[in-house]
Formats: C-alpha cells, structure tokens, sequence
C-alpha cells in the first residue's frame, strides 16, 4: 500500500551549519533541544507582515528524551473526535471543493502541534492519503486538512465523488516527532516509519507498510528509497538521510496504536 504525503519546510539563513551543529550534538548523546528565547524582527519594527526570526537553543542530553519517538497517547474519545472532524473535512471537500474551517478544542492533546496523516480507503483499497510530516499545525487542523487533501488532491487518484462518501473508510496515523537514524539496527519494522531525503528526493513509508507487506529491515528502507524515487539501495549514500517515527493508528473500526 502507498502513502502519499505532503511536506513544508522552514528554510534558515546558514542551515549547513545549523545542521551540523545539530547532528555534532546528537552525537555527543544529545536527545533534546529547548528554545532559551525567539523573537522576530517584527517585536521591534512593529511591522510583522515580513520578518526574520532569531532564537537560542540549548542541546542537552536528558534522561528523558530517549523515548523521542515513542507512540502518542490519546483516549478514545479523543480519537472519535479527530475520526468524525476527517469524515466532516472530507463531505465538507467533497461537495465544496474546500478546506473545513475548525476552532481549537480546548483540548491540550489536540490543539498540540503534531504531524499526521489520514488515510481514505473503498471496499479494502486505497483512495487517497496525504499527511503533513513535520507538526506544523496544532493536530485537529492538521487531521481537517490532510483528511480534506486525501479525498481531493491526492494526484494518484481522482477526486472523491459524493456517492463515494458513505463507502469510505478512514484511517488516522498520528506522528511522533522525527529523529536521526545513526545506524539502520535502531530500525525496528512494525514500529517506526521512515522518511529518507537526499537533496530534493523525500520519500515516507508509515509505520505499518512493512507489516502488512512482510518486509525485512532492508526491504523497508529499499522500498523507502523507492518511494523517493531513487534508487533502492539509496539509503547507503552518505548523502542520505534517515529519519524514523512512531505513530498511534486507529481507525473507524478498532482504534489501534502501532507498536
């Protein structure tokens, strides 16, 4: 089964050495990373219509960041919340051909930032499925919009139509924030994700891919590459980057957290 997704990125003046600040730190046994201070320019001009930001961080190693990648953590009605916002968000798409505007909850757990994907399936196959892999919205917004994205603009796939809706299943996969794969033994199939990337070539596979497709370690980070669309040994390149992730899967039937 295929999973599409679509990815924002946040560019910084001197990434390269950001970057291999980062990746220095981590190897020094850094597991966690706090913001000191942000500001923008705009706390100072007033004018926040364009800005550049600042901020000061601090790499520590923590006994507590070790379990980084682990699942997320929702109650059920938490998860029948988000179930019936992806079911709205995609009517709402499908006969408007928009996104469905959503309010906070008030709920911590949902309006925390979070990466997410929602995956459509009819009688058993793939319709649609779109995630946002960095948190870039707090989570009902993101579960709204990717849910709206999937029936409509996943381009492997026509838009949904409005006899297809009550035919629809729905998955949700809730992401764990990404973390560096150092060596490709910390990889454990059924457990985490993928996301390889070199230059421009991204590519994702969820968590339960290699599951439901039998794969070994070096199967999953093959077809990873191949959904890139480089070649599948792609993950030897020094240029390339691994990163793995957890993610709590349920769906309209049996909720369920990926292990």
């Amino acid at each position: 089964m295929s999973r599409n997704f679509e990815a924002r990125v946040w560019e910084a003046c001197g990434g390269a050495p950001i970057v291999a600040a980062m990746i220095a730190a981590e190897k020094l046994g850094a597991n966690k990373a706090e913001v000191l201070r942000y500001a923008n320019s705009g706390d100072v001009t007033g004018d926040r219509s364009r800005v550049v930001g600042y901020s000061a961080d601090l790499f520590i190693k923590s006994p507590g960041g070790a379990a980084v990648d682990a699942p997320i953590t929702l109650n059920d009605d938490e998860k029948r919340q988000l179930l019936l916002l992806a079911h709205r968000s995609v009517e709402n798409a499908v006969r408007s051909r928009s996104l469905l505007a959503s309010a906070p909850t008030g709920n911590q757990a949902l309006d925390q930032e979070r990466g997410a994907f929602v995956t459509l399936e009819e009688a058993g196959e793939l319709r649609g499925c779109i995630g946002y892999t960095m948190p870039i919205k707090p989570l009902y917004e993101t579960i709204a919009d990717t849910a709206a994205l999937a029936a409509i603009q996943d381009p492997r796939f026509q838009p949904v139509t409005e006899p297809e809706l009550p035919k629809l299943q729905y998955e949700i996969s809730v992401l764990s924030p990404l973390t560096r794969v150092l060596d490709v033994q910390q990889i454990e199939v059924g457990r985490h994700g993928l996301l390889v990337k070199n230059g421009e070539r991204v590519g994702l596979l969820l968590p339960q891919v290699p599951a439901e497709q039998h794969w070994d370690r070096t199967t999953f980070l093959n077809q990873t590459c191949v959904k890139a669309g480089m070649m599948p040994d792609c993950w030897k390149d020094d240029d390339t980057d691994i990163f793995r992730f957890t993610a709590l899967v349920f769906n309209d039937h049996q909720p369920v957290t990926a292990k």
